[in-house]
């Protein structure tokens, strides 16, 4: 398996953090090109339709959820380069109004050499940590 993560400092409450990631169909307010979300289902085993403004979907299925750890993964579905995609995402409190997110990624790839696969990724999870920070702070 390959795992690839990006972990960036954003000035807001853990708490805060927390309750807007954890709402599974709420990532389509922060995620960059999103346009719309849904959501089927409930808890573990929910899933997510993202669709782009290029009206591309990208499934997703929420695997576990803790709370008290502030920490949740979903699974990719959409069939693409990344096989056995699982993302994780995890928020820090570090007091003084300021938290610590890190998003990561365990992924075998499918069609492309590991290196584009790490750079792909990883361009992504520093885009989405961007853009996820930029809307919570703007927030304030």
């Amino acid at each position: 398996m390959t795992q690839v993560s990006n972990t960036i400092m954003i000035h807001a409450p853990a708490d805060a953090i927390w309750r807007l990631i954890s709402d599974f169909g709420a990532a389509g307010q922060y995620l960059p090109g999103i346009v719309t979300c849904t959501v089927e289902g409930k808890g573990a085993g929910a899933r997510r339709i993202l669709t782009g403004f290029d009206g591309s979907m990208i499934v997703e299925q929420l695997e576990t959820v803790n709370h008290a750890a502030h920490r949740l993964s979903y699974s990719l579905l959409t069939d693409t380069p990344f096989l056995d995609c699982l993302t994780t995402m995890t928020v820090r409190d570090l007091g003084s109004y300021q938290a610590e997110l890190t998003w990561s990624a365990t992924f075998e790839t499918d069609g492309l050499p590991e290196s584009e696969a790490v750079d792909l990724l990883e361009g992504a999870l520093v885009a989405n940590c961007l853009a996820l920070k930029q809307f919570i702070e703007a927030d304030r």
